[in-house]
């Protein structure tokens, strides 16, 4: 088991945000984890994460305990995330930003460049690797997040609605990076209301309601469930993009 959360709750105050889930994860896996606004799921994240400490339960990587560590200590053990809202350095080139990321694994200025380098042509923003990060859009911004967890070589990757606010066509292109991403072997816990990308890429998702995990199965499966209809999905859905 790559990553096992058990029983996390986190509470501020009286507001209990996230209410004891669960989340087992194998390596190699890509799991999608849907719910509404305010259901829990970029708290639940964060936890994972070491942003922020868990009230109570568990979390552990690849077997080590990491429950309350910070976030530097989950990063160098192989986890990665990306915002909601992209954390860039808009001062900073494109190419300085991705080396931010590979600093972690790559302490020598030329081998982190050498890092950052691969990952801008992988991730499409060679072409714009010299410009400053303030210059992109939110797709180029989205993606150049991306780049920068990807450079830090990640054994876990999680993506916190990092394709909300793309048009279709950017959808799709995005989708093909992440199997990109997927395919050197990365795993991917996925945050995202854009229903076709959960059933494009996942093969297991989980659905959080009120802090709670309320459903979790096949995505097909799931989009199904009268419960998640009720919670999230609303009459009609079919599958659309919300």
């Amino acid at each position: 088991m790559l990553l096992s959360a058990e029983k996390v709750a986190k509470h501020f105050g009286s507001f209990r945000a996230v209410a004891g889930a669960d989340l087992a994860v194998e390596e190699g896996e890509i799991v999608g984890l849907i719910g509404p606004n305010g259901a829990g799921k970029s708290t639940f994240f964060n936890c994972i994460a070491g942003d922020v400490a868990p009230t109570s339960g568990r979390v552990v990587f690849d077997g080590i305990d990491v429950t309350g560590a910070p976030a530097e200590a989950h990063a160098r053990l192989g986890i990665g995330r990306t915002f909601q809202m992209p954390a860039t350095f808009d001062d900073m080139t494109i190419l300085d930003n991705v080396m931010v990321g590979a600093f972690l694994r790559h302490p020598r200025r030329g081998e982190a460049r050498d890092r950052a380098l691969e990952v801008v042509e992988m991730t499409g923003l060679k072409e714009q690797a010299g410009l400053r990060a303030g210059n992109l859009g939110t797709p180029g911004r989205k993606r150049l997040e991306i780049a920068r967890v990807l450079a830090a070589g990640p054994r876990l990757m999680l993506l916190d609605e990092a394709l909300a606010g793309l048009t279709p066509g950017e959808i799709q292109r995005a989708i093909e990076l992440l199997r990109a991403i997927h395919a050197l072997g990365i795993t991917l816990v996925i945050v995202e209301h854009i229903m076709e990308v959960i059933l494009s890429l996942t093969r297991r998702v989980l659905v959080f309601n009120q802090g709670h995990v309320i459903a979790s199965g096949k995505p097909q499966d799931v989009v199904n469930d009268p419960a998640v209809i009720e919670a999230y999905l609303g009459r009609g859905h079919g599958g659309a993009r919300r």
